[in-house]
């Protein structure tokens, strides 16, 4: 089995978009509706995953042959998550998520928040147009242009010993507590900026200069 995954949802992205992060050596898994992104630009899930009530009749019939783990639409987990714990227990090395961010905030802040579900040892990225969206909970080395933002958030509780490395503003040993704007929109310095904590875990944003 392939070491990557890449999990398509139903939000926000386009055919571009998605040729652009898929590669054939991927194991692509449809999380439900996302099947209907995949129609018609030359690549098919692997897996189909989720409870199928935004999954169109095209999508059903072109991917009648793959492979699907279905769950009733009453259940306690959204299927992303379903999916995530699908990659947790194959133990792929790296995970990518493509159309987790939409029109609907709940759904966004949901996804955004099932990055904690992945175990340290696993990358696990969102990426929503040039947003590469992740957790850091000991410390990460962030590679880009410089001037490229870059903004870092607690995502549970405080968050001890905070050190930026390499930014435009520069912090060492920073207390960060949870829904402050202090790391909101800093900058890349150097190719290379290293963000490190002593206890807590971290939301990063970088905006990247690809487009």
């Amino acid at each position: 089995m392939p070491r990557k995954a890449v999990l398509v949802c139903n939000g926000s992205i386009d055919s571009k978009n998605l040729r652009m992060h898929l590669s054939s050596d991927d194991f692509i898994i449809a999380v439900d509706g996302g099947a209907n992104k995949l129609l018609g630009i030359g690549f098919r899930p692997n897996l189909l995953v989720g409870d199928m009530d935004s999954i169109s009749e095209r999508a059903r019939k072109e991917f009648s042959d793959v492979k699907s783990l279905v769950f009733p639409r009453e259940k306690d987990f959204v299927d992303l998550e379903h999916a995530i714990q699908y990659c947790v227990e194959k133990n792929f090395s790296e995970v990518l998520i493509l159309g987790a961010i939409g029109s609907r905030v709940d759904m966004s802040l949901t996804n955004v928040f099932l990055l904690l579900k992945f175990p340290e040892k696993m990358k696990a990225m969102i990426v929503h147009k040039n947003q590469e969206i992740f957790v850091i909970r000991k410390s990460a080395t962030i590679e880009g242009i410089p001037g490229e933002i870059v903004s870092i958030f607690s995502i549970a509780g405080e968050a001890r010993g905070l050190t930026l490395k390499g930014f435009k503003y520069e912090l060492n040993d920073y207390l960060l507590q949870f829904g402050i704007g202090k790391g909101l929109s800093n900058e890349l310095k150097e190719k290379k900026a290293v963000v490190s904590v002593s206890s807590g875990k971290l939301l990063c944003v970088h905006f990247k200069n690809y487009y």
